[in-house]
This record gives C-alpha cells, structure tokens and sequence, in this order.
C-alpha cells in the first residue's frame, strides 16, 4: 500500500501529518513534564507524572521520526518508540503508588510494575508488534492507575486522582479512533486524527497530576515514600 510522500530538503518525507502531529504530542508532552518536574510545590507522584510525559514526549518523537523518515532510520525506530511508551505506563503506575496505604498491597504493585516492564520489553524485542504497548497500556493504566487513583478520590475526594481518571479514559477516544480508523482522507488519516485528540487527553492528564490535594493527601503521599 503506498503512502502519502513528499519531498523535503532532498529527503522522501512519508506520512507527513503523522510526522508533524507526532511531533506536536512530543512538544505539548515536554512542555507538561517540564512544568510538573520544575513545580516547587512538586511532591514525589507530580516528578513521576513529569516523567511519564518526558517519555510519552520521546517515544512521540521517535514514532513520529519512524513514520516520516522510515526510509531513512528504518522500523527499529517504532520498536524504540514502543520501548519508550513501555516507560512512560512504568512511570504512570509509579506515580499513583504513593496513593496505597496497605504497604503489602503498596509493595505488590510495585513489584508487579517492574515485572510489567520487564515483560512488555521482552515481548516488544521478541515479537516486534504493536500490540505488546496496547496491552501494557490497558494492563498499565486501566488496570492499575484507574483504579488505585478512583479509591483515592473516593477516600478523600481528591481532585487531582479524578482528573487522573478522567484523563485516562479520555485517552480511549483516540484508541477508537485508531481501532476503527476514522480518517479524513489518506492525507490525514485515523494516526494523525488520534495524535489532535491525544493532546488533549494528556492535557487533562496534566492538570491532574499538578492540581493540589487536601492536605490529607498531601501527608499520606508524604508518608508513604
């Protein structure tokens, strides 16, 4: 199937709406995290949320490189993109691991956080197919952030964990998207569609992990780590 291609300073620019929108995610992602890391109120959950969007940011730039300059870096780039994304879910389950009080249920999910990890690398290296991000995300954050972040909004009615929630499931929108591949046309199709919606997904994700807590939160996080 061929695809979209322009020319570009000499170079044979594919899918180019997939590049740039990429890359638009990558920016917005940067920005997020830099402001969250770089807050002063930042407690340890808010460097966690900074570092899943640093690398939600690089995997952005590394797919959407793969997808515009394929011919040039090859499809190893995707595989980084998916390794990267892999990260970005680790740092998402870290960030509401300060949220449990049980320590024995505080540590499992730890453990089994890095055992996620582990598994989604080696599935990614072995068979080299974009379902291993698609079940680590599902694994990731429907099955750990949601609802270790919804029992602290039901607990303490914190405004930051129900806007984790609402992020979250915002972001099935453009995995609809991209299932059904809804398109405008072969020029900007259901990736470059899904990447506009994403921002603003991440968007309410950022508000989330920066809005402050009742101070309740605040000393159970504290507490905690």
């Amino acid at each position: 199937m061929q695809v979209p291609t322009i020319e570009l300073f000499d170079l044979q620019v594919t899918e180019p709406m997939t590049w740039i929108t990429n890359w638009v995610v990558a920016i917005a992602c940067f920005i997020f995290g830099h402001r969250l890391f770089y807050d002063e109120r930042a407690d340890i959950s808010q460097k966690f949320w900074a570092l899943f969007f640093l690398f939600i940011g690089l995997a952005s730039v590394t797919g959407g490189t793969a997808h515009g300059f394929i011919n040039y870096v090859g499809h190893k780039f995707h595989h980084a993109a998916w390794l990267l994304s892999g990260i970005s879910i680790f740092c998402a389950q870290l960030a509401v691991l300060p949220l449990i009080q049980r320590v024995k249920v505080r540590s499992f999910v730890r453990i089994f956080s890095y055992t996620q990890l582990m598994v989604m690398s080696a599935s990614v290296l072995i068979f080299q197919h974009f379902s291993s991000v698609l079940i680590d995300s599902v694994v990731g954050l429907i099955g750990v952030v949601i609802p270790v972040s919804f029992a602290n909004y039901a607990k303490y009615k914190d405004k930051r964990s129900a806007l984790i929630v609402a992020g979250v499931l915002t972001n099935l929108i453009p995995a609809i998207i991209h299932l059904l591949k809804i398109s405008i046309n072969e020029w900007f199709n259901f990736n470059d569609i899904s990447h506009v919606v994403m921002v603003g997904c991440f968007y309410i994700m950022y508000k989330g992990a920066g809005a402050r807590g009742t101070s309740e939160v605040s000393q159970n996080i504290v507490s905690t780590t």
